[in-house]
Order: C-alpha cells, then structure tokens, then sequence
C-alpha cells in the first residue's frame, strides 16, 4: 500500500507547511483544535518518522494564529526498516 493511502486511513492528509529532501509532511487536524504533523523521510534503508501534536497559542481568549505550541510527548527521530513502515504507522498512528 502506498504510503499517502496508509496515513490517509489515519485521517492525515498531505501538508505544504514545508519542503525536506526525500520528505512527506502531513497533518491531521482534530475537532479539539489540536493539530498532528507527521513527517516521513526515507534515508536509505530505513524511514525516519517523526511526529508532534501542536495546541494554536490562545493569548487573553484570542488565537494568535499561525503560532502552535507543542503538546504531549512528539515520536521523534524513529529510524524504521522500509518494509516494516506500513505496520509501525498502523502501529502507532
């Protein structure tokens, strides 16, 4: 399965926030306002995922969008063999 099929079953869809090599970054948005990045980089062998639930900053009860702040604890830097990367999003998304 391709891999924009697999997160998409998740609720992410593609994200243009920003550009890496060899990178596809995307978000998945929650009715409680938080927002989910989820970056996948192939370096080599082995996938590297990375993902960060971010809160929109509420200063004095208004939004000061576009400022986020990260909430909970991000899965960050994850090296995974490419042929276990399907099971390890299933797994943890």
């Amino acid at each position: 399965m391709r891999l924009s099929d697999v997160v998409a079953n998740h609720g992410f869809a593609p994200c243009n926030l920003a550009t890496i090599e060899n990178a596809r970054i995307y978000q998945r948005q929650h009715d409680d306002g938080v927002l989910e990045l989820l970056c996948v980089q192939k370096i080599g062998a082995e996938m590297r995922v990375d993902l960060q639930p971010l809160i929109p900053l509420v200063i004095d009860g208004q939004l000061t969008m576009p400022f986020f702040m990260p909430l909970g604890k991000a899965v960050s830097n994850q090296h995974i063999p490419t042929d276990r990367l399907e099971d390890c999003l299933n797994t943890t998304l």
